[in-house]
């Protein structure tokens, strides 16, 4: 595996690499995502899965051989290649691709490219891999997702709108064939399983940028935690606890 991935990220690539063993107890979010995200792609080889994971989405590739899996976290690359060992491997940043330019049919990105600082680069990077007529596939979590631990007043990262992340491409480089922002409920038999699923796929390892003016719950122990479980439970439907993300789904093509 080549390394190639700026020392800024090595403490959050070394965080999400100790989700790697319990990412696949879940990842509901990732597999709903990758099935919608493949139903709109024509995909031809080589093809490049930016932000792999442990390879969540491979049961799709079953008619693609050539393909390359890019992520920040040595860990998770480990785990995809005990079951995916004939996919080339790469540990690197979407924003600073070991790659030549135009040497890749296809990009899909499942889940992942929020976590970038610039979206718009790891985009552009997109662009520059991307053979002429090569289509570029991504879901991307978006505004407004997880409300429900905003209305608990917990820290919840700040996504991009529908409209931020379609900016992001510039038009003379791409024809964006379709985009689309769908909300996406998982359900969970309690609230700690519900906080584990994010933990658990090394979301929470990403930096909180709070809203200032946002007043957040401060836990002091036990009867706080209680409170704060008493409060989630308004929340239940008859599936479980609720989280929604909200994820837009990009489909282009790179014209130049």
């Amino acid at each position: 595996m080549k390394t190639a991935v700026n020392q800024l990220n090595i403490d959050v690539a070394n965080r999400f690499s100790a989700a790697a063993s319990s990412y696949h107890s879940h990842d509901i979010l990732q597999r709903i995502a990758a099935k919608h995200l493949f139903e709109l792609m024509r995909p031809t080889q080589p093809l490049l899965d930016l932000g792999c994971g442990p390879g969540t989405s491979f049961t799709c590739f079953n008619h693609i051989d050539d393909v390359i899996c890019v992520d920040i976290a040595q860990g998770m690359l480990r785990s995809l290649k005990k079951d995916f060992p004939a996919y080339k491997a790469l540990c690197a940043d979407a924003q600073n691709l070991p790659l030549l330019d135009a040497s890749i049919a296809t990009v899909y990105s499942n889940v992942a490219l929020q976590w970038c600082k610039n979206l718009e680069l790891a985009v552009t990077e997109a662009n520059r891999v991307l053979q002429i007529g090569g289509e570029f596939n991504a879901s991307i979590v978006a505004e407004n997702s997880l409300y429900q631990l905003s209305d608990l007043r917990l820290n919840v990262n700040r996504f991009k709108s529908e409209a931020e992340i379609l900016n992001c491409f510039n038009q003379d480089d791409w024809q964006i064939e379709q985009i689309e922002t769908r909300a996406i409920t998982v359900y969970f038999d309690d609230f700690k399983s519900l906080l584990q699923s994010i933990k658990g796929v090394g979301a929470s390892t990403v930096e909180v940028k709070s809203q200032l003016n946002q007043r957040h719950v401060t836990l002091r122990g036990r009867g706080d935690w209680q409170k704060l479980l008493n409060k989630a439970e308004l929340s239940r439907a008859p599936e479980g606890l609720p989280l929604t993300y909200n994820i837009s789904f990009i489909k282009a093509r790179k014209t130049r």
